[in-house]
């Protein structure tokens, strides 16, 4: 797929989940209002206002909640280089603080390797105030696949 069309789908493919009518229910969930920044080859930048209908019982943003967040902005910028769908296979997430309902994210995702058909990304949430680290991810995928066997009944065993 051309670049140009590439980064084309995935800006609208973020910018229904922020709408509300995108595919995934969860995803319009945690993204609802994400407002995007830059979409690049490789590179998302965006912004999030964090509401109640993330936060947990202390009334800060669920750290849950912030890692499906990096997962799916991580997926997005590993889908904006071109090469197809990904599968997570690997994400690790430290917390150093949290953020409180009504505050706004800035989230960056940077594709930052590859090792064949794998890909790696870097993920951090700011505070849009202050630039305080508030969350880190990696995450690594693999190429989503999908192999199509004409003829599946001369393959399976008659035991």
């Amino acid at each position: 797929m051309e670049d140009s069309t590439v980064l084309k789908t995935t800006s609208s493919y973020l910018e229904e989940i922020a709408q509300g009518t995108g595919k995934s229910e969860f995803e319009g969930l945690i993204l609802q209002d994400l407002e995007l920044i830059h979409v690049g080859k490789g590179v998302l930048r965006c912004k999030l206002l964090v509401t109640d209908r993330v936060a947990g019982e202390d009334g800060a943003w669920h750290a849950g909640v912030m890692t499906a967040v990096m997962d799916s902005i991580g997926a997005a910028a590993v889908y904006s280089t071109g090469n197809g769908l990904h599968s997570s296979l690997d994400l690790n997430s430290s917390f150093y603080s949290t953020a409180k309902i009504q505050e706004t994210v800035e989230i960056e995702a940077r594709v930052n390797g590859s090792n064949g058909g794998l890909k790696s990304a870097v993920i951090e949430i700011r505070r849009e105030t202050s630039g305080e680290i508030i969350a880190t991810g990696r995450l690594w995928m693999s190429p989503l696949s999908v192999k199509v066997i004409p003829n599946v009944s001369a393959l399976l065993s008659k035991l």
